[in-house]
């Protein structure tokens, strides 16, 4: 029984680390997916304000070529303004110029609206660009700093699962499965140790006749309370055993 209760003991340590390296790992890979994220949408931003951009820039050169037509068939109207002689004509002829005025003034109104709203476009395309650039120069960065650390972690979580798969091999599988069964339902610590009389995962006090059997190491013994293994450890030495997750 002694062994088996080390092996989970020893077990526990590496899960605590690995799970350890685990977050440190998975905090570090978010940090750069979330900034990645950004310049997604940034990048979705730039491209619909430059599809904006070139709407305005079309509908400009519509309303500019419609202006040019309409100032066509005033320099037209004027023209056959000075060979009208009858009265009727031109002031049918003059009418028609004002309209013609009139359409051209609204035109160039429109236009310079959409020249202001054209140079706005540009404006927060150029200042999008910028923090596009900004955000790429960051996810590099993060990237290129967090790499070797990365590449730390990772060989450390594969390192601990073959320490893992080694002491499982030397455990019955029931017992194994017990063990990750209370791991998944109490936060990842299965066995922990009992400390001033009471079980350091959930501080319920272990009866002093169950102490007696753990010092004895002669039986598995699990917390009435939280239903986590314990075991026991001299008081001194106590302070090195796995934390409670």
């Amino acid at each position: 029984m002694r062994e088996k209760i080390e092996n989970l003991v020893r077990l526990q340590g590496i899960d605590n680390e690995a799970r350890g390296a685990r977050l440190e790992r998975d905090g570090l890979r978010d940090r750069i997916q979330r900034l990645k994220d950004l310049l997604v949408v940034a990048r979705r931003g730039l491209d619909d304000k430059a599809e904006k951009l070139g709407e305005a820039s079309r509908f400009h050169r519509e309303k500019d070529d419609e202006l040019k037509a309409d100032q066509e068939k005033v320099n037209r109207a004027r023209g056959k303004l000075q060979a009208v002689t009858k009265n009727k004509e031109y002031m049918a002829m003059q009418k028609e110029i004002e309209a013609l005025r009139r359409s051209n003034g609204t035109r160039e109104e429109e236009i310079l609206k959409l020249l202001t709203a054209i140079e706005e476009f540009k404006l927060s395309i150029a200042a999008e660009q910028e923090k596009i650039a900004t955000l790429e120069g960051d996810v590099a960065n993060e990237e290129a700093r967090n790499a070797t650390r990365l590449a730390e972690l990772d060989a450390r979580i594969d390192v601990r699962s073959k320490e893992r798969e080694g002491i499982q091999a030397q455990l019955p599988r029931d017992l194994t499965e017990r063990y990750a069964k209370i791991a998944k339902a109490r936060d990842g610590l299965a066995i922990t140790p009992v400390r001033k009389g009471a079980c350091s995962g959930c501080n319920f006090m272990v009866p002093p006749q169950q102490v007696l059997k753990l010092q004895k190491l002669e039986t598995l013994e699990s917390c009435r309370s939280c239903s986590r293994f314990l075991y026991w450890v001299e008081p001194e030495k106590a302070v090195a055993a796995p934390e409670a997750a």
